[in-house]
């Protein structure tokens, strides 16, 4: 029962200075993978934590719908 949840991402918020970090969360490693900015090359950061939850969200939304089998795009 207690990988049930194993494959499962879980996201977070990480804060360094003014800016919110969207971050992927590995238990197993004891630690965080920061996220590229696929248009920068650089990780991908916010001004304001409203913004990054709001990315935390449609990623979670993205996860969900490819587990499902629905098309992921």
């Amino acid at each position: 029962m207690e990988d049930e949840n194993r494959g499962v991402t879980e996201y977070g918020i990480k804060k360094v200075g003014d800016r919110y970090y969207p971050v992927i969360i590995d238990h197993e490693a004891g630690g965080h993978y920061e996220i590229n900015n696929p248009m920068t090359g650089g990780v991908l950061s916010y001004n304001n934590p409203e913004a990054a939850e709001k990315y935390i969200e449609r990623a979670r939304e993205k996860g969900r719908r490819s587990r499902e089998g629905a098309d992921p795009a």
